[in-house]
C-alpha cells in the first residue's frame, strides 16, 4: 500500500473519529499495520457493536426478563441488516489464506456448484492478517513482566476481614452440589441426570447456562491454591472428572451446557445469546484449574476444545470469507483471544496463537490503536474483556502496539466514562464522554464491567 492510499485512509476515517489525540510513535506504528489488508480497511466500513439500539437487551438482567420469543424479536430486528450471503464477495476475500478455487457445472435444471477449496492453511492465514506489520516490525516476542505472587506462598490472617472473606467465599464454594452443577452438560453429552439443575443462570432452558459452571472452577481453583482445604479440592477434582466424561461421551472436542446448534446460529449471524461468552468462562475455568491446582486433564480438555473451535472458525472463513467471522464477534464473546493467548503461552502450538489473533475484534480495537475517544455506544462487558485479551497478547508478544491499546483504553474510560465511585457505564453500555450525571440509574457501574476493568488495570 502507497503512502497516497494510507493519506485516503486516514481522511476518510476522519470524519468518524471524533476528539482523536495521536502519540507520534503509535501512529508509525499503526501506520505500519495500514499495509496490512485486516486494518487498512476495518475502521471505517464495519459495522462495530453488538446492538445497534442500545435502549433494547441493553443488560443481561433485562434480557434474562424477557421471554426466549421476546428476545429472538428484538435479536432479528436489530440485526436483520448485518446478514451476509454465501455470495458476498467484498475486499475481504484479499485476507483469505489462498483464493477460493471455485467451479460451477451445470446440472439439468442449472443451480448446482462444486465448490474446491483449497486446504486451509493457519501459517498462511496468521501472515495475512499480520500483513507487512510483521515484516518490518523489530519488537520481539515476550518481555520482562512482573511475576505474580503464587497463592500458594500467601496466607491470609483469619481474623482479618479478609481472612473472615475468604472464609465465606470458601464455604459458598463448598455448598454447592456438583451433580446440579453439571446436570446440564451431561444432559447435553446423553449421560444420565440425577437430580435436578440449578437454576438462575444455569437453569436447563436459560442459553448462557454453564457459564456460571465455568467461574466455579476458576474460583475453587483459586480458592484452593490459597488455602489447601481438601474437601474443596476433591469436590472440584469431582467436577472436572464429570466434564471429562462428557466430553469424551460428546466425542469431538465440543464441551458445553447447550448443544452446538447454538454455534450454528451465531456463525449465520442469527439470534443467539452469546455462546463465545459461556465458552470462554468454561475454558478459562479450566485453564485455571491446570494453572493453580495442576490438574492435568484440564490442560487436555482445554487444548481438545480449542480444535474444535478452530474447525469452525475456519469453515467459516472457508466457506464464506473472514469478515464473516469477523461480523460473528459484534456478538459478544466474553474473553476468548485473552484464554487463547494464555493457552499459548503454555503449549507454544502456533495455531492457538493465530486463533487467539481470530478473537482480537479489529473493528474496535483498531480505533483504539489510533487513540480515538469512541466508545460511546459500545456494549461495555463486550469490549473490555477484548482489551483485556489486547494486554494478554502484548505480554506473550511484545508486541508495543497492544500495550498502547490498552493504556489509552484506560486513561478515555478513566477521564470520559467513569463515576466518581470508580464504575463505569449505564445499561452495560457506554454512552456520551464526560456526561454522565444525567444517567445515574440502577442499571450503572454493572459489577461485570467493575471486575473487568479492575484486571485492565
Amino acid at each position: 500500500m502507497t503512502s497516497t492510499h494510507r493519506k485516503a485512509i486516514m481522511a476518510n476515517c476522519s470524519n468518524q473519529i471524533r476528539r482523536t489525540t495521536i502519540i507520534p510513535t503509535l501512529v508509525q506504528i499503526f501506520l505500519l499495520l495500514l499495509g496490512s489488508p485486516l486494518l487498512s480497511k476495518v475502521l471505517c466500513i464495519k459495522e462495530c457493536t453488538n446492538s445497534p439500539t442500545p435502549t433494547e437487551l441493553a443488560s443481561h438482567t433485562v434480557r434474562a426478563q424477557l421471554s426466549a420469543e421476546e428476545v429472538r424479536a428484538l435479536q432479528e430486528k436489530s440485526r436483520s441488516h448485518l446478514h451476509l450471503i454465501p455470495t458476498d464477495k467484498t475486499e475481504w476475500i484479499d485476507l483469505m489464506p489462498r483464493r477460493f478455487l471455485s467451479s460451477s457445472t451445470d446440472s439439468h435444471n442449472n443451480n448446482i456448484k462444486k465448490h474446491h477449496v483449497e486446504e486451509f492453511n493457519w501459517r498462511m492465514l496468521d501472515r495475512s492478517i499480520k500483513g507487512s506489520y510483521t515484516r518490518l516490525a523489530s519488537w520481539k516476542r515476550g518481555g520482562n513482566f512482573l511475576s505474580e505472587v503464587s497463592l500458594h506462598d500467601v496466607r491470609l490472617a483469619s481474623d482479618s476481614i479478609y481472612g473472615q472473606a475468604q472464609q465465606t467465599n470458601l464455604e459458598y464454594l463448598l455448598l454447592l452440589d456438583v451433580d446440579r452443577l453439571v446436570w446440564s452438560f451431561k444432559k447435553q453429552a446423553g449421560l444420565e441426570t440425577p437430580g435436578t439443575p440449578y437454576g438462575g443462570w444455569e437453569g436447563a432452558d436459560v442459553e448462557l447456562r454453564g457459564h456460571f459452571v465455568g467461574h466455579y472452577m476458576s474460583a475453587t481453583a483459586m480458592a484452593w491454591a490459597s488455602t489447601h482445604n481438601m474437601t474443596l479440592f476433591s469436590k472440584m477434582t469431582s467436577l472436572v472428572d464429570a466434564l471429562y466424561a462428557c466430553q469424551n461421551a460428546i466425542g469431538t472436542g465440543y464441551l458445553s451446557a447447550f448443544p452446538d446448534e447454538f454455534f450454528d446460529r451465531f456463525e449465520a449471524i442469527k439470534p443467539v445469546w452469546a455462546p463465545y461468552y459461556t465458552i470462554h468462562k468454561i475454558t478459562q475455568g479450566l485453564l485455571d484449574q491446570y494453572t493453580y491446582a495442576g490438574n492435568a486433564k484440564t490442560l487436555e480438555m482445554v487444548t481438545w476444545m480449542a480444535e474444535y473451535f478452530a474447525n469452525r472458525v475456519k469453515n467459516v472463513i472457508q466457506k464464506y470469507t473472514i469478515e464473516r467471522h469477523y461480523t460473528s464477534l459484534n456478538e459478544e464473546t466474553g474473553g476468548m483471544n485473552d484464554v487463547l493467548y494464555q493457552l499459548y503461552k503454555i503449549t507454544k502450538d502456533e495455531r492457538h496463537l493465530i486463533l487467539a489473533h481470530l478473537f482480537d475484534k479489529p473493528c474496535f480495537l483498531g480505533l483504539l490503536a489510533v487513540q480515538a475517544d469512541s466508545l460511546s455506544n459500545f456494549h461495555s462487558n463486550t469490549h473490555i474483556p477484548i482489551v483485556l485479551g489486547a494486554q494478554k497478547r502484548y505480554e506473550v508478544t511484545g508486541d508495543p502496539l497492544y500495550k498502547g491499546i490498552g493504556i489509552f483504553f484506560m486513561d478515555i474510560v478513566n477521564s470520559s466514562h467513569a463515576y466518581a465511585s470508580g464504575g463505569t457505564s449505564v445499561g452495560e453500555f457506554w454512552l456520551d464522554p464526560k456526561h454522565l450525571a444525567d444517567t445515574l440509574s440502577t442499571e450503572t457501574q454493572e459489577s461485570c464491567t467493575t471486575y473487568n476493568m479492575l484486571k485492565v488495570s
